[in-house]
């Protein structure tokens, strides 16, 4: 299996390229050369390239060069998908990546593919516009797309979701230093993460499964937790227990309006609870690790993090 992945470079990205070269592609690293955080942890016989996906003068050189069975795309945009279908031969799978917030607020619970993606809640309208523009390419011309949404995502590498809906530096270290944290309305709101390495393993099985051209899979891990428990489980996963004061939204967003993204707080305090059972039943998608524990993995590579 010929792949090119575009974003490989990054977190997810990597982590999707480990996959495939652990099934035993052939992958290509295509990126603009400005953010190589993990080029440096690629598996051996990863060829790179650089180029620009949104640039169909580099785009036409660099897939013209070889046929690439499959393109995955972690970040994309209208432009690189308009070129990958002008300039990519030999095409079988496109899989890009996408996000499930475009559902929030959930009509009901949990989600589901069918459910109107149009909300824009915290500001994934961009989401939209490529998801549906591969789904009409898809059933119009027979374009062989592929969309994961993936929740809230968590592993090693990243830091985890705070208690206002953004990843500051120090939120593990205010659990582990007993800070008092604020969280909206009553902390139940539902949050669902996933963890990288599934998120990653999510686009191998969606290439090795031709049933999945077409189709947009919600990728979580099997539960859902509440935000209380949430930062609760945190505190735990580095030896504390969580002191929580829970505020009305309304109160919390005057609170921190100049100190956080008014969006991100709004939409922690909405559920993400999402079903699973699309993967599970046509991709063959199980999760490695259960919610709580990649909480707690997170957690404590983050701790680590700030202690260095």
């Amino acid at each position: 299996m010929n792949v090119i992945a575009f974003g490989g470079t990054g977190w997810v990205g990597h982590h999707i390229v480990r996959q495939f070269c652990a099934a035993g592609a052939k992958v290509t690293v295509c990126s603009r050369g400005v953010k190589n955080k993990y080029a440096d942890e690629m598996p051996p016989g990863v060829e790179m390239r650089q180029g620009d996906k949104s640039s169909a003068e580099d785009m036409e050189k660099i897939l013209s060069e070889r046929e690439y069975e499959v393109v995955v795309d972690s970040v994309p945009t209208e432009a690189s998908i308009d070129n990958i279908v002008k300039f990519a031969r030999g095409l079988r799978h496109y899989i890009h990546c996408s996000s499930t917030g475009g559902y929030a607020p959930l009509p009901s619970i949990p989600g589901d593919e069918t459910m109107p993606y149009d909300h824009f809640m915290g500001g994934w309208k961009q989401k939209a516009i490529v998801d549906a523009k591969v789904m009409d390419l898809h059933h119009r011309e027979g374009f062989p797309a592929t969309v994961i949404r993936p929740c809230y995502i968590t592993g090693p590498g990243y830091l985890p979701l705070d208690n206002l809906g953004g990843r500051r530096e120090d939120f593990i270290s205010d659990l582990f230093n007993g800070v008092t944290l604020d969280l909206p309305n009553d902390g139940q709101a539902l949050l669902q993460p996933i963890h990288v390495i599934d998120l990653a393993r999510s686009f191998l099985l969606s290439a090795q499964k031709p049933r999945s051209i077409g189709q947009i899979y919600n990728i979580c891990l099997e539960k859902s937790v509440t935000i209380k428990r949430y930062v609760e489980i945190n505190a735990e996963a580095v030896g504390k227990k969580a002191d929580i004061n829970l505020l009305p939204l309304e109160e919390m967003r005057k609170k921190y309006e100049s100190k956080t993204d008014d969006r991100g707080l709004c939409f922690f305090a909405t559920h993400m609870c999402y079903d699973i059972s699309k993967a599970k039943e046509q991709l063959g998608y199980e999760p490695h690790i259960s919610t709580e524990e990649a909480i707690r993995e997170t957690a404590r590579w983050a701790l680590a993090q700030s202690e260095k």
